[in-house]
Formats: structure tokens, C-alpha cells, sequence
């Protein structure tokens, strides 16, 4: 696995150089370049293993951002954190400075 990951990483920093080094790209780059490798590996009849939970973690973000995308029509955001609960305070009308 330590192969493949290193081929993916490296194929995964060919693309975002030519793609002008964007900023947060890089998990799309990350999946671009897994979907490459292993798409190669499937030719050569080499099983192909799935990443690391943690890489699995991401690509499952990425695929659902990759979805919303094109169901929308546009560039969504996947909230990755749980919002801040709504606060229960009543307003009494007075400021308190």
C-alpha cells in the first residue's frame, strides 16, 4: 500500500502544479490522482486496495462535495462541524453596556 500511496501523492502534486497550485484543492487532487492510480493498477491486474480510513474520510467529503456540485449547479459547501445550538435567552429590552 505504501507503493501506491506514494505514486498517488506524488500524482496528486503533479496535478495541482499544473493546475496553477490553487489553494484548498487538495483534496480533489488527492481523489483525482487515487481514481488515476487506480484505474492504472486495474489495467496491470494488480488488486487495488482502498485508502486508509482517514484518506476514506476525506474522499467520502470530497465525493459528497463533488455531488452537491453538480446537483446544484454550482460550488456547495459540506459542513463538516455541527453549528453552535441556538442560545435560549429571552431579550428583556434592556442594554447592558
Amino acid at each position: 500500500m505504501a507503493v501506491n500511496e506514494d505514486r498517488i501523492r506524488q500524482r496528486a502534486y503533479e496535478i495541482w502544479e499544473q493546475e496553477g497550485r490553487p489553494h484548498g484543492e487538495d483534496m480533489k487532487h488527492w481523489l483525482q490522482a487515487f481514481q488515476e492510480i487506480a484505474a492504472s493498477t486495474e489495467a496491470d491486474g494488480q488488486p487495488v486496495k482502498k485508502p486508509r480510513s482517514k484518506k476514506a474520510g476525506k474522499a467520502e467529503v470530497a465525493s459528497k462535495v463533488k455531488a452537491a456540485s453538480k446537483s446544484k449547479g454550482g460550488a456547495q459547501s459540506v459542513p463538516t462541524t455541527a453549528p453552535p445550538p441556538k442560545s435560549t435567552k429571552i431579550a428583556t429590552g434592556v442594554t447592558k453596556h
